[in-house]
C-alpha cells in the first residue's frame, strides 16, 4: 500500500533536463548569458510581447513594475485583498498606499466594481491577479482604466499562456509579470518574467534591470562581456535599480520547461477536465468549481473547489488529507494581516466569508493515472457519505 501524500503540485522535470546545465557548466558563464537571452527571444515570441526579461523572481518583477510608474509616498494603489503579499509589498516599499479589493465569488479574480468604486484622484494604479489560470474581466476594468489614466499592471503568475480574447494575459495592461517559482505550471526555481506593453515604460527597464546602470547600453555580447576599447565612455549609475535579471542556472531550467510546454499545458487540462467531469457526474450541492471566464483560455493551474459552507470545507480537508490527498486552502485575505492593519482598516465582506470556503486539490502534469483515480473515488466518496 501506497502511504505516500499526493502533494498539491508537483515540478515537471527529469534527468533530460540535466543536459542544459551540462551545457551551461561548461561555457562557465553564469550570468546574462545564451540560456537568459534564449527563454527572453522565445516568451517573448510566444506571448508576442514587445519587451520581456527573465527576473529572478516574479516578486522582482512587481518591484520593477513599481519603478517603472514611477510610484511614490501619496499614490493609492488598487489591488485584490485575495492575493500574494508580494503585490502589497512592492507597493508599501515605494510609499505608496494598497487599497483592498473585493474579489468575484464565481471566480476569485478581483471585482471590476469594486474597483471602479475605490479610484480616486490618488489613484495611480490597478493590480490585478489572474487567480488559477482564469482570466479576470480585465478589457472591462482596463476600458475604465484608459479614461482615468491609470495604469494597469497584471500579475499573472498562476497564468503563463492563459489567454482572452485571443490575446495572452500578461500583454493587455500596462505591464504584466509572471512566475516560474516551483509551485508554478513551468518551473526554474524561483525564477520570474516581466512584460513591459506600454512603449512609453520601455526606456527605463534596463537601467532598473542592471541595478541602475547603463550597462546594457555598453555590453551586448554576453560572451566576452567586454566593452570595445573604441568605446571612449564607460557605464555609470543612472538611475534606480537592483539585481533583478535571472542567473543561467534558473534560465538554463527555465529553457528546458519551455522546449516542452505545450506538453505541460496539455497533461494539466486533462488533469483539470477529468476532474470536472467527475464533479459534474456528482449530484452535489456542497461546493462549485472555479472556472474560465467565456473567450477565454486557462492554464489549468489550479483546481479550486468553493464550498457554500465552511465547516464543511473543513471536514472535507480534514478527510483528503486522512487520505493522503493534500487538500488545501490557498491565500488568507491581506487586508485582514498585521501590516495591512497598520496602514487602513478596511472591511471586505466577500473575501472574508468566502477565503475559509476555498480549497485546492492536487494538480500535476506527472500525476499518476492511480492517484488521480484516488482523488476522483474520495470526492465521490465525500459527496455521498454523511459528512
Amino acid at each position: 500500500m501506497d502511504f505516500k501524500m499526493i502533494p498539491v503540485s508537483n515540478p515537471y522535470i527529469d534527468i533530460k533536463d540535466l543536459r542544459y546545465f551540462k551545457k551551461l557548466f561548461k561555457s562557465k558563464i553564469l550570468t546574462d548569458g545564451f540560456f537568459q537571452k534564449k527563454c527572453e527571444e522565445i516568451i517573448k515570441k510566444k506571448i508576442s510581447s514587445k519587451f520581456v526579461a527573465l527576473t529572478h523572481s516574479c516578486t522582482g518583477a512587481l518591484e520593477i513594475s513599481t519603478l517603472l510608474i514611477n510610484l511614490k509616498k501619496g499614490d493609492e494603489v488598487i489591488i485584490p485583498s485575495y492575493g500574494f503579499v508580494s503585490i502589497a509589498n512592492a507597493i508599501v516599499m515605494r510609499g505608496a498606499k494598497p487599497i483592498f479589493a473585493e474579489i468575484d465569488p464565481q471566480t476569485l479574480n478581483i471585482s471590476h466594481d469594486d474597483i471602479i468604486k475605490k479610484i480616486n484622484k490618488k489613484t495611480k494604479a490597478v493590480y490585478v491577479i489572474h487567480y488559477a489560470g482564469n482570466a479576470c474581466d480585465i478589457y472591462r476594468i482596463k476600458k475604465h482604466l484608459k479614461k482615468k489614466n491609470i495604469y494597469l499592471i497584471e500579475d499573472a503568475a498562476h497564468s503563463f499562456l492563459s489567454q482572452s480574447r485571443n490575446k495572452y494575459l500578461g500583454t493587455i495592461g500596462d505591464i504584466g509579470v509572471f512566475s516560474f517559482h516551483e509551485t508554478k505550471n513551468l518551473v526554474s526555481g524561483q525564477g520570474g518574467c516581466i512584460s513591459i506593453n506600454n512603449p512609453k515604460l520601455k526606456k527605463r527597464v534596463n537601467f532598473i534591470l542592471d541595478k541602475g546602470t547603463d550597462r546594457y547600453n555598453f555590453i551586448r555580447n554576453y560572451k566576452k562581456k567586454l566593452i570595445s576599447s573604441k568605446v571612449r565612455k564607460y557605464y555609470s549609475w543612472v538611475d534606480y535599480g537592483s539585481e533583478y535579471r535571472a542567473s543561467e542556472l534558473t534560465s538554463a531550467l527555465l529553457y528546458s520547461q519551455l522546449l516542452k510546454v505545450n506538453e505541460i499545458q496539455k497533461k494539466r487540462e486533462q488533469i483539470w477536465k477529468k476532474f470536472k467531469n467527475c464533479i459534474l457526474n456528482i449530484e452535489n450541492k456542497d461546493f462549485y468549481i472555479i472556472e474560465p471566464l467565456v473567450n477565454t483560455k486557462s492554464s489549468y493551474h489550479l483546481f479550486v473547489i468553493i464550498f457554500k459552507d465552511q465547516k464543511k470545507s473543513q471536514k472535507f480537508i480534514d478527510f483528503m488529507q486522512k487520505n493522503l490527498i493534500a487538500a488545501t486552502f490557498h491565500y488568507v485575505p491581506l487586508h485582514k494581516s498585521k501590516m495591512a492593519r497598520k496602514i487602513s482598516k478596511q472591511k471586505l465582506s466577500v473575501t472574508e466569508k468566502i477565503f475559509r470556503r476555498v480549497v485546492r486539490l492536487p494538480l500535476y502534469p506527472d500525476m499518476k493515472l492511480k492517484d488521480q483515480k484516488k482523488i476522483m473515488n474520495k470526492i465521490k466518496e465525500f459527496c455521498h457519505g454523511q459528512y
